[in-house]
Order: structure tokens, then C-alpha cells, then sequence
């Protein structure tokens, strides 16, 4: 499970590129489910890696991580409810 903190009021064009690289995330099987609170300033993600070294080293890859725009923090999940 990541938990994204959003530093600063992303612009428009910010937010789309957020939305741009979820999708493919979930295609290549990496990211299982995700949440953008643009309100909150907060990203949720529930991912799949075989580490959690990996999971964070690819969300470390992320435009949006490197320039400072957003910051993760990572939980190891073994087991998730869904209703």
C-alpha cells in the first residue's frame, strides 16, 4: 500500500499526467488500485512488487516524485478486504 502526500496545488495539465501514468500502472500488473484526492492533496495506491524495495524504487521513478511534487509512504500488505 502507498500513501501519497501532495506538496503543492497541482495545475491541470499536473493532474492529468498523474491520471496518465496510473492507467499504464495498473496495465503492466504494478499498481492494483488507485485513488487521486485532489481535495485532500492525497494518492492512494495498492501495488504489486515482488519487494517493497521495488515498490518503492519504481514509484521513486515517477515524474511526480522526483521534481518533489509528490512523497510516498509504503506499508506491506499480506491481505486486503473488499466490500
Amino acid at each position: 500500500m502507498a500513501e501519497g502526500t501532495i506538496h503543492r496545488r497541482l495545475s491541470s495539465e499536473e493532474r492529468q499526467a498523474i491520471l496518465a501514468w496510473l492507467g499504464p500502472m495498473v496495465d503492466e500488473g504494478f499498481m492494483i488500485n488507485g485513488y487521486l484526492d485532489g481535495a485532500a492533496d492525497r494518492l492512494w495506491m495498492v501495488v504489486s512488487a515482488e519487494t517493497r524495495a521495488a515498490a518503492i524504487q519504481r514509484m521513486a521513478d515517477l515524474p511526480m516524485v522526483q521534481d518533489g511534487s509528490v512523497t510516498f509512504v509504503t506499508t506491506s500488505v499480506t491481505a486486503m478486504r473488499f466490500r
